[in-house]
């Protein structure tokens, strides 16, 4: 329990460093987190459809 509230409240007194590196990279993953979405919803897509058009009637 000691560890954790030392890690805490080391975490706590050195926010200022990290908090700035924190904020920039929250700003990349939201601006890159949609695209990547994007990418992936349509090969998801090309695949469903490639799957039903490959598939024999039966």
């Amino acid at each position: 329990m000691d560890n954790t509230t030392a890690a805490v409240a080391v975490s706590a007194v050195s926010s200022p460093v990290w908090l700035p590196w924190l904020h920039m990279a929250s700003d990349g993953a939201a601006l890159i987190a949609p695209l990547l979405g994007t990418v992936w919803l349509v090969v998801q897509i090309v695949a469903k459809v490639r799957d039903m058009t490959r598939k024999d009637p039966k």
